[in-house]
């Protein structure tokens, strides 16, 4: 039964208050301010009160027994009532004074000519009743439906309501239906495990064997190499070499043209060498012209050796510059390093590929092991109910299941301390220690943490029955006289609840209250003037 809408008015404290469980996460804390006392408490806030209503709306009665004078808040106006959508299309509506219960199924009204006839529609078509309900969903401490403290016979009867065994044959053929199914399915998600199995496998060779090149192709790069490729990006690398370049074609053009202007160097001095003056037959003087034209050879030397002097110095810079900018890598070394970077980039897409196999590969394992549980337990139940035995020997084959469970609950809150089993008459035996004890010596937390684990047991046995078991739970003020062991112990247990349940719970226990106020949301009670109030 899925749990959607409430909407309560007028009902013990609370004077209106509407609540969308489907917008909660799965692990909230009811939180009450109760500001008519000074200072403010959390007690008599009206917490309690959300639980109340849902029994009302559900069985028209409360868990605390409360009178029907004591139900209606006095301090309000208007009738007492109580709204509850549940499974997304059941609405159920009671009122209080004059007493009314109306129903309502996909719009469609199913209210029956009394509210008799309606309740026992109501709890046929939810498959439940107020006995398994409060079992099973409610644990806290105005819940007086405890297991444990029940007799024999009455135990068999808790047992006998979850199980519906007046109607245990004509759910044979829908258990057979069900393991061939579970099979069917479990064969399915087997084999895609398998298929993301052998795919992981083989992302991991194909990592393995990049791994191997990468390493082989950087033992070509020297350190030298490797730490210039370290240091430096493609387009810094490609940068560098147009600098480079550039600074190679100045430095050949610096040495053609020291080549020209020693030459010319040659010839000017060849020329001044061979210069013949030839003085004048008749006044013995050298003509001007012929002055000028070996002055004019004599300042182009001096020119010529000034351009080699700067062509020389230009060289030398040029040369250094060259020097410093040498990329010590070569057209292979850069083929190695596209190499890298491809092995780089298929490394990531196999990394990918196996996260997201691996992921395959867990769903489908918990998948196929979910599955399996399922098969085990039509099995279980086909063997069951192909005894045609008596009551007795159906609750003697729920038995391992029933004590599997509560075990296993028990286990984690006390950590191991406390074990219980039960017989073919529903007799438990506890112990702790290795040693027996009986439910009334325990002390308030063990008998706490006993009780817990029986409930949860009881909630998985509708699963056999066929009852579809509660989106929500309700804990109420289950970690008084808990250790800190239990407290962690109890956190531990609410983790695995909350992975496929809503759990609701009211405490004034800090240690559970900090580590819940981590993970889970808050719901707000105020009471202000005797009327209480979601904020």
């Amino acid at each position: 039964m899925k749990i959607n809408k409430l909407k309560i008015t007028n009902f013990l404290s609370v004077e209106s208050i509407e609540i969308d469980f489907d917008s909660y996460g799965n692990l909230v804390r009811i939180v009450g301010e109760n500001r008519d006392t000074n200072p403010y408490s959390s007690n008599g806030a009206g917490k309690s009160s959300i639980i109340e209503a849902i029994v009302f709306a559900l069985f028209g009665k409360t868990i605390r027994k409360t009178t029907e004078k004591s139900i209606i808040n006095t301090f309000t106006k208007g009738k007492c009532s109580v709204e509850l959508t549940v499974n997304d299309n059941v609405v159920i509506t009671r009122v209080k004074k004059p007493p009314m219960l109306s129903l309502s199924v996909d719009g469609d009204n199913y209210t029956k000519s009394s509210i008799q006839e309606t309740q026992k529609y109501l709890e046929q078509i939810l498959n439940t009743n107020y006995t398994i309900f409060l079992a099973s969903i409610v644990f806290g401490q105005e819940n007086s439906t405890n297991f444990l403290s029940s007799s024999p016979e009455e135990k068999r009867a808790i047992i006998q309501s979850f199980l519906n065994l007046s109607d245990v044959f004509k759910y044979r053929t829908r258990i057979k239906s069900l393991k061939s199914k579970f099979n069917s399915d479990k064969r399915i998600a087997s084999t895609l495990q398998g298929e993301a199995t052998a795919k992981v496998k083989s992302l991991v060779g194909k990592i393995k064997a990049c791994q191997n090149n990468k390493k082989n192709i950087s033992k070509l790069l020297s350190s030298d190499k490797a730490e210039f490729i370290e240091n430096n990006t493609p387009s810094e690398i490609r940068d560098k070499e147009r600098v480079y370049h550039d600074k190679v074609v100045e430095l050949r053009a610096a040495v053609e043209s020291k080549e020209e202007s020693k030459s010319e160097l040659v010839s000017v001095t060849g020329r001044i060498q061979s210069f013949v003056m030839n003085p004048c037959e008749f006044c013995s003087k050298v003509p001007t012209q012929q002055n000028q034209a070996k002055n004019f050879l004599i300042e182009s030397k001096k020119s010529l050796e000034q351009k080699l002097e700067d062509i020389n110095e230009k060289l030398a810079e040029v040369s250094k510059e060259c020097d410093s900018l040498t990329i010590p890598v070569t057209a292979k070394d850069f083929e190695s390093i596209d190499s890298l970077k491809t092995i780089d980039s298929e490394i990531l897409f196999f990394r990918k590929q196996k996260r997201e196999q691996t992921k395959l590969r867990k769903k489908y394992a918990k998948k196929v092991a979910l599955l399996q549980k399922r098969y085990d337990l039509m099995r279980f139940w086909e063997a069951a109910f192909s005894e045609q035995g008596l009551i007795k020997f159906i609750i003697r084959n729920i038995l391992t299941f029933f004590n599997e469970r509560s075990k296993y609950y028990l286990n984690v809150l006390s950590k191991g301390a406390l074990t219980i089993v039960f017989d073919e008459l529903l007799n438990e035996t506890i112990s702790t220690k290795k040693k027996k004890v009986f439910y009334g010596a325990l002390s308030g937390g063990e008998k706490k943490k006993v009780s817990l684990s029986v409930m949860l047991a009881l909630n998985d046995l509708l699963v056999l029955s066929g009852k579809d078991r509660s989106d929500i739970l309700f804990f109420d003020e289950i970690a008084d006289s808990l250790d800190e062991e239990g407290i962690h112990g109890l956190y531990e247990l609410i983790e695995s609840i909350t992975q496929n349940k809503k759990l609701f719970i009211i405490t004034h226990n800090e240690h559970l209250s900090g580590i819940i106020d981590e993970h889970g949301d808050n719901m707000t009670i105020i009471k202000r003037n005797n009327k209480s109030k979601l904020t």
